[in-house]
C-alpha cells in the first residue's frame, strides 16, 4: 500500500469524482491520490453536502485496487480508513478525538473530519474503493455547520496541509498494510468509538440515549438503550447524533 502519484487539481466537482474520471480513461493507478484545493459539489455520506473553503482544508481521494479481499470484507476499508485518518489527526491536535460511527471524526463532539468510501463489487469480490476524506484544517468559519472545527480553531495555529497529507499517507499505508488482521483492526477500531459512554441516537425518527457496546465487523452497531435494552442495527436504520 503506497501513494504512487499524487495529482493536484485547483477545483473539481468532487475529489471522488474526479477518481472515476481518471478511472474511464485509464489515467490513474492503485494508490494514487487526487488532492483539490476546492470542491464545488463535495459530498458526504448518503445525500449530506460537504462544504469547505477554497485553499483551507484538505480535500483528497485515494483509489485503492484489492488483490483479495472478499466482498463481506468490505467495512475493513471503512475501519482502517477511519484509523488513518484518527491517526493523521491526532499528530497535530492534543484534544480527544474519537470515530464517529460510521464515516465521521470528531474532536471534543464537534466534526473535524469526513470519510467517503464508494466500492466496486463484483461477485464476492472488492474490485476497488474510492476513499474520500476530507480534514478541516485552517478553516475557522463554519456558517452552514455550526458543529464544525478545525485544526486551526483548535490550535490557533496555521497547519500546512502539505504535512498532514503526508501523514495521512503514512498512516494509510501503516493500517492498509494490516487489513486482512480482523481481530487486530476491530478492536483498534471499537477501542476509538464515539458514544461508549452514552449518546443520542435517532432510531425510526424517535430520539432515545443509550450506550454504544461495539461495532461489528461487518457494520452492525450493537447499543444499550436506556429504554429498550439491547439492540443491534445496522447503519443505514440509525443516526448516531453529536452535538
Amino acid at each position: 500500500m503506497y501513494a504512487s502519484k499524487i495529482i493536484k487539481v485547483n477545483a473539481t466537482r468532487s475529489t471522488n469524482d474526479k477518481v472515476k474520471m481518471l478511472i474511464k480513461s485509464k489515467k490513474i493507478k492503485s494508490g494514487d491520490i487526487i488532492v483539490a484545493k476546492y470542491q464545488y459539489k463535495g459530498r458526504g455520506q448518503h445525500t449530506n453536502k460537504w462544504y469547505s473553503s477554497h485553499g483551507k482544508n484538505l480535500l483528497c481521494s485515494m483509489l485503492y485496487r484489492h488483490l483479495d479481499l472478499n466482498i463481506n470484507r468490505v467495512f475493513s476499508i471503512n475501519q482502517v480508513v477511519s484509523l488513518a485518518v484518527l491517526k493523521t489527526i491526532r499528530k497535530f491536535n492534543k484534544e480527544k478525538c474519537l470515530i464517529k460511527w460510521p464515516n465521521d471524526i470528531l474532536s471534543v463532539n464537534k466534526k473535524i473530519s469526513g470519510i467517503l468510501v464508494e466500492n466496486s463489487l463484483s461477485l464476492n469480490q472488492v474490485n476497488y474503493s474510492i476513499i474520500g476524506v476530507g480534514i478541516n484544517i485552517n478553516q475557522v468559519s463554519f456558517k452552514k455547520l455550526p458543529n464544525a472545527t478545525s485544526l486551526k480553531k483548535i490550535s490557533n495555529n496555521d497547519i500546512i496541509i502539505q504535512e498532514v497529507l503526508n501523514e495521512l499517507i503514512d498512516n494509510y499505508k501503516f493500517f492498509f498494510s494490516r487489513i486482512h488482521e480482523q481481530k487486530y483492526i476491530n478492536e483498534e477500531y471499537n477501542k476509538n468509538i464515539f458514544g461508549k459512554d452514552g449518546c443520542e441516537i435517532v432510531i425510526n425518527g424517535r430520539r432515545q440515549h443509550g450506550k454504544i457496546i461495539n461495532i461489528s465487523n461487518n457494520g452492525i452497531v450493537r447499543l444499550n438503550l436506556d429504554s429498550e435494552g439491547i439492540q443491534e442495527f445496522e447503519p443505514r436504520k440509525i443516526k448516531i447524533l453529536y452535538d
